[in-house]
């Protein structure tokens, strides 16, 4: 055993110290006579190599009277005796050895083990100003961060907000978030969180209110419920639209519409998976979220509608312009029904989702991929259809046909709608063309499968060998796949993508070259495909101590609408629709540090934007898409041999572009700045100021000078202040302006 060997290091340290009692020649090890340990793990160990002669079936141990002997380990050189727990108080242990006078007797005294509590934090409060002109707006803040682990499994953290942008006509600007952990078995956010679930159902939108993921072995499981968005019901002033109509006995009213309103739209996702996902994981999602129709209020009574007679008649004891509310218009107004209301309808969705995970030959090459498939009604107002409003949805014929599908066995929608609400808004209708059915078909099955519009699929595979990074990517979205938690995705988009980086000379050098495919023609109906492709080439050289470190991009994109042809609208005019343009962006950045009297970091930056219309034919009528753009810009950092610090920035922007049909223009831009700062009282406080000027000419003239200063200062060791203000001088064609910005945060760190 390891710790014998220990024990023997420790018998060397100790001889020397400790008791040797009697003439036994026994050596007391551990615990130390009269210590104080802890109840955990308890060793008790004794050294027998002083010991003559010594039988081992003839050693008894005892303690606290109790016979432990068959619990020990004895040799010729030592015993020992490990026990797991020990409760806390004194205890005595008793050596007896058959032939000794007196046997070996010390206590100790073990206490129970405090949980280990470790935490962290900062509290900060935060104020800003900005004024331009006569317009002010102000912003405070309050965040409090929180983290921290108890019992070494244990782990808890805090993620809180709160801003004075906070508004019940928008969606959340306040924070509130707790998260807690079990060791990495069991996460608990309750709360804001941001989930990430799979790349195509849930994937970092922010949601309010319990997101749970639980590993256990193989096993992962991953779910979440909540708002992601919070009713909204709008501005009292922009709450109604309406329309003068008539009733059945020919009486004017006022038809009112809601507006300006969200709806509550709760979610619930979950995601079950097989695999830690060091080697292997294979996962299934399914991601469902709706409107709630009940979060929006039919009637307000507060609100305000400003009544305008227009050609369809008046109504009689209302004022043309006056500003009524509902309970004032009474019966001469009604409030119209969801259904007809002119404001985004109520939606339902549904994901479901597969993807899959490996990482081979000791995570050198990775392999992924995701396939997922939605449904999505855009209005869900009136419920699910029945099966006789499905008959007759395409078409008029009863014929207990939905095109070409027979509809006697097909379930009734209705039974389906805590799941997905199918009516006539439900995006696609038939998830499949149809016409690669029957025996007229006209389309391979295949084709149609990977077309469908509500289907999204992903592949990648990255190799990592001799330090070279090879990517190879494949992605599609339909026209109509949505994801409600997951707004952020292009749809409509079929992209493929292969990247290399590699590093030669001891990676003082890395290069990296990419060439990215994008187009639209997922359809089998799409007529003019939408295409862009991007070459891009790039290296970053780092040379090593003493010399400039360069990096260098260029990108080649090509864009084509599919295009080519002139539409003739009449025989005067026509349009002029196609684009087909050709851009070339390069930018290059030296960075290099020097010593010249003083210590200088000098970094520079020149960006070069070409498009290009690649037609020759244009009428003076069109708007030239050319555009053409030079940045430059070059800034020196310096230390001085005292405690002050400069930078110098100075940029320029020269570009050319079109200001109307067979106009163009151009505009030169120049911004020039100097800021210093300096420490004072041990550097516990630190002060800066800075100039700034611009000039601008061309299409637009205009220049500005600003001045700015902030400070900051270590009040105590865990509380600091931080303060910035600027003011600004503009003039633009002849018109002054002043800006002013101010921005404070005081800061304590536990």
């Amino acid at each position: 055993m390891i710790y014998k060997y220990i024990l023997f290091l420790l018998y060397s340290l100790v001889l020397m110290t400790n008791v040797i009692f009697g003439q036994s020649g026994i050596l007391i090890l551990s615990p130390e006579p009269r210590s104080e340990i802890s109840g955990e793990n308890v060793l008790i160990a004794v050294s027998l190599i002083g010991a003559n002669d010594l039988d081992h079936n003839s050693i008894t141990l005892l303690l606290d009277g109790s016979d432990i002997t068959d619990q020990a380990y004895v040799d010729s050189d030592m015993l020992s005796c490990l026990l797991e727990q020990v409760d806390p108080g004194q205890h005595k242990v008793n050596l007896i050895v058959d032939g000794m006078s007196q046997p070996v007797i010390w206590d100790f005294i073990t206490t129970s083990k405090d949980p280990t509590v470790n935490y962290s934090g900062k509290i900060r409060s935060s104020n800003s100003m900005d004024q331009v002109d006569n317009q002010t707006l102000n912003i405070n803040k309050l965040t409090l961060d929180f983290k921290g682990t108890a019992f070494e499994w244990l782990s808890l953290r805090t993620n809180l907000k709160m801003t004075s942008q906070e508004n019940q006509l928008y969606q959340p600007r306040n924070i509130y978030g707790f998260s807690m952990g079990v060791k990495d078995i069991l996460s608990i956010n309750m709360g804001d969180s941001n989930p990430r679930m799979s790349h195509y159902t849930m994937n970092g939108k922010r949601i309010r209110g319990v997101d749970l993921n639980l590993k256990f072995g193989l096993l992962n499981f991953h779910f979440v419920q909540g708002e992601i968005n919070r009713a909204i019901q709008g501005d009292p002033s922009r709450a109604y639209s309406y329309d003068i109509n008539t009733d059945m006995v020919g009486d004017k009213y006022i038809a009112l519409s809601r507006t300006g309103y969200t709806f509550q739209q709760n979610v619930t996702s979950a995601r079950l998976a097989i695999g830690r996902g060091e080697i292997f994981q294979w996962g299934l999602s399914l991601m469902k979220a709706r409107d709630d129709t009940n979060s929006v209020d039919q009637e307000l009574s507060n609100a305000e509608i400003i009544y305008s007679p227009d050609i369809t008649g008046s109504i009689d004891g209302l004022d043309s312009g006056m500003v009524y509310t509902i309970d004032e218009l009474g019966t001469r107004a009604q409030i119209l029904d969801g259904k007809d209301w002119s404001g985004n309808g109520p939606k339902d969705n549904l994901v479901i989702s597969s993807d899959l995970g490996l990482n081979l030959f000791s995570k050198r090459l990775r392999i992924d991929g995701e396939v997922a498939f939605s449904m999505t009604n855009n209005n869900i107002w009136g419920g699910p259809l029945t099966l006789a409003e499905l008959d007759t949805l395409i078409d008029d014929s009863v014929d207990n046909k939905l095109s070409s599908f027979d509809l006697s066995s097909f379930p009734d929608p209705a039974d389906y709608e805590q799941y997905l609400i199918i009516n006539s808004n439900l995006a696609p209708l038939v998830p499949i063309d149809i016409n690669a059915f029957g025996d007229n078909s006209t389309i391979d099955l295949v084709d149609a499968i990977f077309s469908m519009p509500s289907l999204a699929y992903r592949g990648r595979a990255i190799t990592n060998f001799y330090g070279n990074y090879l990517a190879l990517e494949y992605s599609q979205v339909g026209s109509e796949f949505n994801s409600l938690a997951n707004p952020y995705i292009v749809k409509n988009k079929r992209e493929w993508s292969i990247t290399d980086k590699f590093k030669l000379f001891n990676n003082r050098l890395m290069l990296n070259i990419g060439y990215k495919h994008q187009d639209d023609d997922i359809l089998t109906s799409v007529e003019n495909v939408k295409t862009q492709n991007t070459l891009s080439f790039g290296f970053n050289a780092v040379p090593g101590p003493g010399l400039p470190t360069i990096n260098f991009n260029y990108r080649s994109i090509n864009r084509d609408n599919g295009i080519d042809q002139i539409v003739q609208l009449t025989d005067t005019t026509y349009t002029d629709n196609r684009e087909k343009t050709h851009t070339n962006n390069i930018m290059v950045n030296l960075n290099h540090r020097f010593d010249l009297l003083w210590d200088h970091s000098l970094s520079g930056t020149f960006v070069n934007v070409e498009k290009e219309d690649k037609y020759t034919d244009r009428s003076q009528l069109f708007v030239d898409p050319s555009i053409s753009t030079q940045v430059i810009n070059v800034s020196l950092s310096t230390r001085y041999n005292s405690p002050l610090e400069t930078r110098i920035n100075i940029t320029t922007n020269s570009s050319e572009l079109s200001t109307g049909p067979g106009q163009r223009g151009s505009q030169d831009f120049l911004n020039m700045g100097i800021d210093a700062n300096y420490p004072f009282l041990k550097k516990r406080l630190l002060v800066s100021s800075g100039l700034s000027f611009a000039n601008g000419t061309g299409m637009v003239d205009m220049s500005w000078l600003g001045f700015k200063a902030g400070l900051r200062w270590s009040i105590l060791e865990d509380l600091s202040l931080n303060t910035q203000g600027e003011f600004r001088s503009k003039e633009t064609n002849g018109s002054s302006k002043n800006t002013i910005i101010a921005r404070m945060n005081l800061e304590y760190s536990f």
